[in-house]
């Protein structure tokens, strides 16, 4: 196994100890995680991560701390599902987004557009703010953060206008941009610099992406012809 092999394979058992150990399948089963999660919730609201602890969600949650382990290998697994959930729900609704809108108009536009609709979705989940502020730093939010990313790239790529078109480093790389300017955006309680950071952050991406989308923009018309 070489370094690259080597470097994969510890990062892929490092998210394995971050994901829930199974999925509830009975009502009461779900109720009990979904306390397990609003319980952390609330506690990130007070408390530095670092003071919370699987004891404390548990109390919180008023449920065992087995019940905790049951469902989640450690805190940094409750932390990892939090962030994980939201950043699947966006994603999702931003691959959507974006395929309908090249198809109606402009690469540009249809970045615009879906950049809005995005940074307006997380912005709008108290929860997952919540938590982002409480844990951007910690290494479980650097590794769900990551597979969100990959997961994001790969069903940006599996786009009809998009698919084998674009390099992969090139969307990895705007995904990584794009994350810049919405932690800057998510950072500030000011409207008005809000609203210049995601201006910049379009035309960051618009800029980058454009040697790109230009040859895309030009197969699409001719795809239509």
């Amino acid at each position: 196994m070489d370094r690259r092999d080597s470097q994969s394979a510890r990062k892929a058992a490092r998210l394995e100890r971050l994901r829930p150990r199974r999925e509830p399948l009975q009502a009461r089963a779900r109720a009990r995680v979904e306390a397990i999660l609003a319980a952390t919730i609330d506690l990130l609201a007070t408390h530095e991560v670092d003071e919370i602890t699987t004891a404390t969600i548990a109390r919180r949650a008023k449920v065992p701390i087995g019940s905790v382990y049951h469902y989640f290998p450690s805190k940094e697994g409750v932390l990892a599902e939090l962030v994980a959930r939201t950043t699947s729900r966006v994603d999702d609704a931003s691959v959507s987004a974006l395929a309908r809108e090249l198809v109606r108009g402009p690469w540009q536009q249809a970045i615009e557009r879906t950049i809005d609709r995005s940074v307006l979705a997380y912005r709008s989940d108290t929860a997952y703010v919540a938590v982002w502020r409480a844990t951007r730093g910690t290494q479980a939010f650097r590794e769900a953060a990551a597979s969100s990313d990959e997961r994001f790239a790969q069903a940006l790529e599996s786009l009809p206008l998009v698919k084998g078109r674009l390099r992969p480093h090139v969307l990895r790389a705007a995904i990584r941009i794009a994350n810049a300017f919405l932690d800057w955006a998510l950072e500030t309680s000011d409207a008005r610099e809000r609203s210049r950071v995601v201006r910049e952050m379009k035309r960051a991406l618009i800029a980058y992406l454009e040697p790109e989308l230009e040859q895309l923009q030009g197969l699409r018309a001719a795809d239509s012809r």
